[in-house]
């Protein structure tokens, strides 16, 4: 429930919130694109912070110092009269998505150590869970009538959240990692850097995606707010199922041929959501939010199949510094590109090409490696 309030639901609201927010406090695409962007820089900070905290402090503690940061957050954003609040609102959201996301698969992986990759890969559907529920906004807001209401909603949902996770939350006792999976042991090698690389491309389209979906389709599409909105919404759903699907299938076909390939698919995703129309933009968001909580599920298992606890966490928080500086980028420049184009699209052309050319550098390193692999066990030279 953590992940889903703080990396879900706190986290993804933006984008079906952002054209009330637009007639009102938000001016234009770019002031739009400046919000998500801070928001990004939020995460980024928590990320950073998670690296550093996770030496000293369990897991089970940093995904409540994380509810905590969004609970906060969600506050500024229910009560702020000016963009500026609004801003500081989004940073503290950012912040605390990414102390409770990068704590949650090793949180989760202690709790269950029986079926560890089962237990990923459910921690990153959940954030589907959120997703969809936050497609339901725009219904609260044509009722309600001020997206202040819907933010102030969310902050109820993550107060209920951080005093069930004071109560009920286990606490994980650290463990000394041994010998061969230590923490001071462990290196970033080519494979986690290639994957790095993909992740972040992925991630600056993805973050895009999410600003800028039901605003693009609104504007540029001309959809009514319904139709949009429900588009949106699978997304949400489609990353229930994703976590779990995709760790399952990367048991069978490999980690990285797996991540690889829904990197490039994300990507030819993108550009289907310029065509505006059905069921293609559909058939798109349920591919994104397969991908979305896939990618993140395979790449935290292929972490955890080579490294100790400690060492996944700081393995997964220091890959985050690069993937944050491509959240921050994405939203920023897309919304700049589409204040100069006048279309809400290129915002997607854009995110869909570098997704692609990003992911081309892991699949070119998994390609390799597989014939290699295969060199041996034949017997042949590696």
């Amino acid at each position: 429930m953590s992940t889903t309030i703080a990396q879900g639901l706190a986290r993804f609201s933006f984008g079906p919130l952002l054209p009330a927010m637009r007639e009102d406090i938000v001016r234009s695409y770019g002031d739009g694109g400046l919000l998500a962007t801070i928001h990004m820089i939020g995460y980024l900070t928590g990320a950073l912070v998670s690296i550093a905290a996770s030496r000293r402090l369990a897991a089970d503690t940093l995904v409540k110092c994380g509810m905590l940061c969004t609970a906060g957050g969600l506050a500024f954003l229910t009560f702020g009269p000016v963009m500026a609040v609004a801003a500081g609102g989004l940073f503290l959201t950012g912040a605390g998505g990414a102390l409770v996301w990068l704590s949650a698969p090793g949180l989760a992986t202690a709790i269950w150590p029986r079926n560890p990759g089962r237990a990923i890969g459910i921690v990153a559907s959940s954030m589907g869970v959120g997703i969809a529920a936050g497609s339901g906004v725009p219904a609260i807001l044509s009722t309600m009538g001020d997206w202040r209401i819907a933010w102030g909603i969310e902050t109820v949902l993550a107060v209920i959240i951080l005093l069930a996770g004071l109560r009920w939350l286990p606490r994980v006792r650290r463990s000394r990692p041994d010998g061969a999976r230590d923490t001071v042991r462990w290196r970033p090698d080519t494979r986690w850097a290639w994957t790095v690389v993909g992740y972040a491309t992925f991630s600056l389209g993805v973050v895009t995606c999410l600003t800028f979906f039901v605003a693009a389709l609104r504007d540029g599409g001309h959809w009514d707010p319904g139709h949009a909105s429900a588009s949106y919404a699978a997304i949400g759903v489609a990353m229930i199922a994703g976590g779990i699907v995709s760790e399952r299938l990367s048991r069978s076909l490999g980690r990285l041929p797996t991540l690889a390939g829904e990197f490039m698919l994300s990507g030819l995703a993108m550009l289907l959501v310029t065509t505006a129309a059905e069921p293609w933009v559909t058939i798109a968001a349920i591919i994104v939010g397969m991908c979305m909580s896939g990618t993140a599920a395979v790449i935290s298992a292929d972490l955890h199949d080579r490294l100790s606890p400690p060492a996944m966490t700081a393995a997964f928080g220091l890959m985050f510094i690069p993937v944050g500086i491509g959240q921050i980028l994405g939203p920023h420049s897309a919304g700049w590109v589409v204040d100069r184009t006048h279309d809400p699209f290129s915002a997607f052309i854009i995110g869909g090409a570098v997704m692609i050319i990003g992911a081309i550098p892991l699949a070119v390193y998994t390609v390799t490696q597989t014939v290699r692999d295969r060199r041996v066990v034949r017997g042949g030279p590696a």
